[in-house]
C-alpha cells in the first residue's frame, strides 16, 4: 500500500498510476442527517476505478480495475464506448458497476456471471460514477470531494451506460428510507470536504446498509419529497431490455 499513501499530489504527471486502489469507506451504526455530508444511493455492484488514456488508434482506452487489482473491462464489452464519454484525458473515474433487472434492481447473479465467464442474460452492464481522481493527467485527490464532484459533472457526458450518481446534502436519513423502499443496498455518506485516500478505509466515508424489516416510508412521521426523487429519477435512467 505503500504506493498508495506517497503519490504526487500537486504536479502533472505523464501518465497515470498503474496501481492505484478505491478508497474505502467505514460502517456506520444507523442512517443519520448531515450538512457536512453528501448521501448517495448504492446498488451493491462492484465498485471499480475507471482509467481513461490516449488509445493507439485515436480512441481512448478504458481499464476498470477493481479493489483486487483486476480488469474488468475485456468481460463488459458493451461499455468501452463510455471512455469517449469523459473530458479532460488522461483520467480517473470512481464508481460501480452494475447489471439491473429490470425493475431496476441489482441482479448479482447476472454481474457475478459476465465478470466469472462473460455470461451474458439479455440485461446491460451500467457504469454508475460518483468521484473523480485524476483529470487531464492532473490529481485531483487532495481536493475535497465537493470540488471532485462539480469537476466530473463539468467533464463527463452522460449516456444509458455511464450515469452519475445523485447526491443530497442533509437528508440521509430520508434518503435512507428512499433506498430501502426501492430494494437497494444501502446508502454512502461521503463527507464534502473528504480528500480521496486511496487504498485506504477512512471515517471520513460512511457505509449505510439497508436491512429487513425497516420502516417503509409511508409509516414515516413526515413523507418524504425531495431525496427520493433523485433515486427514482437514477433507476428510470438505467437501461432495460423490453
Amino acid at each position: 500500500m505503500s504506493d498508495q499513501l506517497n503519490l504526487d499530489l500537486t504536479g502533472d504527471v505523464a501518465r497515470l498510476p498503474r496501481s492505484l486502489r478505491p478508497m474505502m469507506p467505514r460502517s456506520a451504526e444507523a442512517p443519520f442527517n448531515s450538512s457536512d455530508h453528501v448521501f448517495e444511493p448504492s446498488w451493491g455492484g462492484r465498485r471499480a476505478l475507471a482509467f481513461i488514456e490516449p488509445g493507439r488508434v485515436g480512441r481512448p482506452s478504458l481499464r476498470l480495475v477493481d479493489a483486487d487489482g483486476r480488469d474488468l473491462a475485456p468481460h463488459l464489452p458493451e461499455l468501452a464506448y463510455i471512455a469517449e464519454l469523459v473530458g479532460e484525458q488522461p483520467a480517473i473515474l470512481d464508481g460501480e458497476i452494475v447489471v439491473p433487472d429490470r425493475a431496476g434492481r441489482m441482479d448479482h447473479d447476472a454481474l457475478a456471471g459476465r465478470l466469472a465467464d462473460g455470461q451474458t442474460t439479455g440485461l446491460s452492464p451500467v457504469y454508475l460514477i460518483f468521484d473523480l481522481l485524476w483529470a487531464g493527467g492532473r490529481p485531483l485527490i487532495a481536493q475535497p470531494l465537493v470540488k471532485r464532484r462539480e469537476h466530473l459533472a463539468k467533464i463527463v457526458t452522460p449516456s444509458p451506460e455511464l450515469v452519475l450518481v445523485p447526491g443530497v446534502v442533509n437528508d440521509g436519513l430520508e434518503l435512507h428510507f428512499a433506498v430501502a423502499q426501492q430494494g437497494l443496498a444501502g446508502v454512502m455518506a461521503r463527507h464534502l470536504r473528504s480528500p480521496y485516500l486511496p487504498g485506504r478505509r477512512s471515517d471520513l466515508w460512511r457505509w449505510i446498509p439497508t436491512q429487513p424489516g425497516e420502516v417503509p416510508l409511508h409509516l414515516l412521521p413526515e413523507p418524504v419529497a425531495v431525496p427520493a426523487r433523485p433515486v427514482l429519477a437514477l433507476i428510470q435512467r438505467l437501461p432495460f431490455d423490453d
